[in-house]
């Protein structure tokens, strides 16, 4: 269902009324008849002026944050004659997907097409960003001359006439009206009125060939009539399309806005339920057999949000309370528990143990005075403790069997004021009050109306960041998405399950857009009854991360920017301590409940200058975000996004480093930049001296991957200017001129070291352990080399990262970096909307794409009784439709027909399908690949063995090939398409060993018994000599030489584990292979 929101006024949706006697309208827009149904007027145009997708968007005024991209590009401008450019890691954005990833929304050329069978083509393409349509039968151009004159021209067409696609009849739309009481104070009034509008459209209407008949214009009332409603609308719309839209426009605009008659009131906003998203989602059974509801999860292998301590503790998404011996344990409460001997703790959370799926407990140790380090015993706590003052203890938790808890423990008998905690090692005591409140304290949610209804708790992540939606001008939608925490992380990762609540208009208020959404999830958080699959069930749904850029996550905690002096959203450490590792962070950190006191403080401050003061030094805003009327821990629950920071701090010791460069340098580093064999897979990466600001987001952490390797292969002394080489000296206490090259081949190391385990998909407690090591040797050396890393608001979210890791499981589950994609599906659409109700626009086109998913994956309508079969058989009747398609992209495997005359290749498993050879090698390529394989009969008679055949035709047909393709489904069902070819590197898990290592030399088919063929591959293996690099930090290995017979060499193709999974480096100057552990795969 499509909300309309206005802003202060109910009015209803402003269409374009213009109705065009020409044979094709100009560009594509809504018409309207008096009963408001809206009609699409079509046409396929090439338009020069938007060819790719560059926007301008303003920054923070914070210049520590850099990050570019192609596509977008953010300046600010004054016109005081001083220029000032303000760039934020978060305000450029621009995706790329390696080649194979499932994450991959392109075609083989790396474009997106969609085709029309009725004679008008359409072909949208994004490569290198450049945004083209064109038509087979119908081309049409668009262009805005210097003198704005529009230019239109078209083929000759038989039979294709003006093209009219007709809205959804029968709409309703539910209409908020908003007041303000105060630029930050908001009232909410509902409308309960719903207008229906139904109409039966003739088919006479199909086509518009004449000007609109007199008795059907709409019946406005003003100096627009009947055109438009008034002059908002009609100037913003001859606006938009006068420069359709340039840079220049920004004068127009301003003469628009300064008019008196101007009423921001008249533009509207638009959102979907929150109700029917949830709604769809758990009638889709596609979708609701994937998620998980229950327990937070006791594993060794962190994963999964409900890996993480916020599910588990959370009344909103874990298990609240637990039967032992009769009783009724709940989160929070206090008990005796024994370990050894009788204790008392705190019952953090429920777990249910992954292993034998029993329950266990998560428990805060509660000391006695007696257990308190000598350090803090003295006569006033000992005083304290004799009226029943107990001390709770920080992490680590104990987990213990239900069968340890003796009793529990009335809350008002005891007394806690201080919590023992651990800092460097060192003990220390803090007051009670700087601590996360356990969730239990202010949550509370209704048990469901019956013990035998099925109880659905749903975990929300709202992703909330602008996009530019034209490509040479800032003006920006902001997109706000949801996902579902309860999807495990391959469904999460997949672009049809960001689903979009709408889009906040350009210049719009996103606390005021988001009212709506509020009101509906204040209702889910105490348990709202809806039908699932037929039955009722008890739905609880609770926000449980908000993840944004660094700039907009500030906004929706009520933080200041990261340029304040307090501008960390997390911590309260000022601007001048922002990379001080050794800070005290658990008694720095920002709590929700002392930040609620200081709202108050601030707002009860009558004085504007008092209240700017103390905005000042709590860096908060005057007001809190709207998002805290919902049950969260503001602070703990928006968590700063590793994406753009990483990518930041990687942007900026890039362009450090190349400062460095003496001519030489330059001259050496391009020439190794060259030479050095990068993966396949990878998209090509931009001169990094040349082209530094056309870097992406993902090429930043692509090219950290390989940075190190890569400045070790060529960096001497003399690379470098000397000047900078003995300033490096002097920061870092040094007198050798040879240790400079190495320190900063050494930031690299670490930036890439740091940066594989904060993207690591897997933690286990070992690895939280190595991740804080890796953030604190990142923070301490970037500074100490490079001063402008000092203080870096993207350096000092190391600080934070292990709570963040641990409170979600990992850090990728709250990172953005395919959310930023799902801006470029709709920055594509934006061509072929309107351009004058952008945002409705583009929700209609969104909800009409997921019904077609819907349908598919066997959903059912709210209206019928049964899921529609054609379209849930739809992916096996019509594969080749559902190929490449995001909304279906894990329905279907990419299988391709063998080419005529060509032999098809069988499969020994069935997991693996479709299996295709390309490229035959010629003769010479043939003979030194056998040659090098002494025992190749005896080999090919064991990999036939292998694969269930006791024996093969000695002279039987083979073929040798450059490359394989084949399609291999995944234990969780997701089909993914992959590569292979000579010169890539495998893993490979023998029976004996862990993973080992090969490179594949030859791809060759052979031809069974059964006169079928089968593929198989031939290898060298790497020998691990066990010793490690002394620079990079990385094992060495020695690959198999062809005399070296202690290896099998030859495979069949169902072997291999992974492709490209691993990345090997040849150095030239030790005649050894560097494994890359630096190397992963980025989004």
């Amino acid at each position: 269902m499509l909300r309309n929101k206005p802003r202060k006024a109910n009015i209803a949706t402003l269409p374009f009324r213009i109705r065009n006697n020409f044979r094709r309208l100009p560009n594509r827009f809504l018409l309207s008849d008096n009963d408001d149904n809206e009609k699409m007027v079509q046409k396929d145009f090439e338009d020069d002026n938007i060819s790719g997708e560059e926007y301008n968007e303003y920054g923070d005024g914070d210049d520590d944050l850099e990050q570019r991209s192609d596509d977008d590009h953010i300046e600010q401008r004054s016109d005081n004659g001083d220029d000032l450019e303000q760039r934020s890691d978060d305000d450029h954005i621009e995706q790329r997907s390696d080649n194979g990833d499932d994450l991959e929304q392109r075609s083989d050329d790396d474009h997106i097409e969609q085709r029309s069978d009725n004679g008008d083509d359409l072909e949208q393409r994004s490569n290198d960003d450049h945004l083209e349509q064109r038509s087979d039968n119908d081309h049409l151009e668009q262009r805005n001359d210097n003198d704005d004159d529009l230019e239109q021209r078209s083929n000759n067409e038989e039979g294709d006439t003006n093209m009219i696609s007709t809205s959804s009849e029968n709409e309703t739309e539910s209409d908020y009206i908003m007041s303000l009481e105060s630029d930050e104070e908001y009232e909410t009034m509902s409308s309960d009125n719903e207008e229906r509008h139904d109409s039966d459209i003739s088919e006479e209407k199909l086509f518009v060939d004449e000007a609109l008949a007199k008795d059907k214009l709409p019946s406005y009332d003003g100096d627009f009539a009947p055109y438009f409603q008034n002059l908002t609308t009609a100037a913003l719309f001859c606006w938009i399309y006068k420069h359709n839209i340039s840079t220049n426009a920004y004068e127009d605009l301003v003469d628009i806005i300064m008019r008196p008659e101007f009423n921001r009131d008249h533009i509207m906003a638009y959102q979907l339920s929150i109700s029917d998203i949830i709604w769809n989602v758990l009638n889709n059974p596609s979708l609701l057999k994937e998620m998980y509801f229950g327990a937070g999860v006791d594993s060794k292998t962190k994963s999964e949000y409900w890996h993480g301590t916020l599910w588990a503790e959370s009344p909103l998404f874990g298990q609240e309370q637990l039967m032992i011996s009769g009783e009724i344990y709940q989160c929070g409460d206090f008990v005796y528990y024994y370990d050894n001997e009788r204790k008392l703790g705190r019952l953090r959370a429920i777990l249910l143990n992954e292993e034998n799926q029993q329950y266990r407990l998560r428990i805060q140790k509660v000391l006695d005075y007696s257990d308190l380090p000598g350090t803090f015993k003295g006569e006033l706590r000992q005083n304290r403790s004799l009226s029943g003052e107990v001390w709770l203890q920080d992490e680590p938790f104990l987990t213990i069997t239900t069968s340890q808890i003796s009793e529990k423990v009335a809350a008002d008998t005891l007394r806690i004021t201080e919590i023992l905690y651990k800092h460097h090692t060192h003990w220390r005591i803090r007051d009670a009050t700087f601590s996360y409140q356990h969730p239990s304290e202010y949550i509370s949610i209704r048990q469901p109306p019956s013990p035998t209804i099925p109880v659905y708790k749903l975990f929300l992540d709202i992703y909330y960041d602008d996009f530019g939606t034209f490509r040479n001008v800032y003006h920006s939608l902001g997109g706000v998405y949801v996902q579902f925490g309860n999807m495990p992380a391959r469904q999460r990762k997949l672009l049809k399950n960001h689903f979009v609540l709408g889009f906040v208009p350009f210049g719009g208020n996103f606390n005021e857009f988001m009212l709506p959404f509020i009101s509906e999830m204040k209702e889910f958080e105490q348990g709202k009854l809806m039908e699932v699959n037929g039955q009722d069930a008890w739905v609880i749904a609770g926000l449980g991360v908000v993840t944004a850029d660094l700039p907009q996550g500030n906004d929706m905690c009520g933080v200041l920017r990261h340029n304040a002096n307090k501008g960390c959203r997390t911590c309260t450490a000022s601007r001048e301590s922002l990379t001080n590792f050794s800070q005290d962070v658990p008694a720095t950190s920002r709590y929700h409940h002392i930040t609620d006191d200081q709202f108050k403080e601030i707002f009860n401050e009558p004085a504007t200058t008092r209240q700017r003061r103390l905005c000042t030094e709590f860096g908060l805003r005057t007001r809190p975000s709207i998002l805290d009327r919902l049950l969260r821990e503001r602070h703990l629950q928006t968590p700063q996004d590793v994406y753009h920071a990483t990518a930041g701090k990687i942007g900026r010791l890039l362009k450090l480093t190349c400062e460095l460069f003496s001519q030489k340098g330059e001259d050496e580093f391009i020439k190794a930049w060259k030479n050095f064999e990068k993966p396949k897979k990878w998209s090509r990466l931009p001169n990094p001296i040349s082209h530094n600001a056309s870097f992406m987001m993902s090429d930043y952490l692509r090219l950290a991957m390989i940075m190190p390797f890569i400045l070790n292969s060529f960096l001497e002394t003399s690379s470098l200017k000397e000047n900078e080489s003995r300033s490096i000296l002097r920061r870092i206490q040094e007198s050798r001129i040879n240790m400079a090259k190495n320190v900063i081949i050494a930031c690299w190391v670490y930036v890439a070291k740091t940066m594989r385990m904060v993207f690591e998909s897997k933690f286990t407690l070992d690895s939280y352990d190595e991740l804080q090591k890796c953030l604190e040797e990142e923070m301490k050396i970037l500074p100490k080399v490079f001063p402008e890393f000092a203080n870096l608001p993207n350096l000092h979210i190391n600080i934070h990262l292990l709570v963040h890791a641990r409170t979600y499981g990992t850090l990728i589950n709250t990172q953005v970096g395919i959310k930023e994609m799902v801006h470029r599906i709709f920055k594509a659409m934006v061509p072929r909307t309107n351009c004058k109700n952008v945002e409705l626009d583009l929700l209609k086109r969104y909800t009409t794409l997921f019904a077609i998913r819907h349908l598919v994956d066997g959903g059912a309508d709210q209206r019928l009784s049964q899921p529609c079969r054609g379209f849930a058989t739809m992916s096996s009747n019509f594969r080749n439709l559902l190929t490449n398609w995001y909304i279906t992209e894990d329905k279907v495997s990419n299988e391709q027909e063998p080419e005529e005359n060509e032999e098809a290749i069988s499969s020994p498993v069935d997991f693996i399908t479709n299996i295709i050879l390309k490229r035959s090698l010629s003769r010479q390529d043939r003979e030194n690949i056998i040659k090098n394989l002494p025992n190749f009969k005896s080999e090919l008679l064991l990999s036939f063995m292998d694969i269930g055949q006791k024996s093969a035709l000695i002279y039987s047909q083979m073929g040798w090939y450059e490359l394989a393709t084949y399609t291999m489904e995944e234990s969780d069902g997701v089909f993914s398409k992959v590569h292979l070819h000579i010169g890539d590197v495998v893993t490979i898990h023998e029976e004996d060993s862990s993973e080992c290592y090969a490179i594949i030399k030859g791809i060759f088919k052979y031809k069974g018994n059964d006169d079928k063929y089968y593929a198989f591959i031939t290898i060298d293996w790497f020998d691990n000599i066990n010793r490690i690099h002394n620079v990079l930090k990385c094992p060495l290995f020695r690959i198999q030489t062809s005399q070296d017979i202690r290896w099998r060499r030859i495979f069949p193709i169902s072997i291999i584990d992974h492709v490209q999974k691993v990345h090997f480096v040849y150095d030239t100057k030790i005649d050894l292979w560097i494994k890359n552990n630096y190397y992963f795969t980025a989004i």
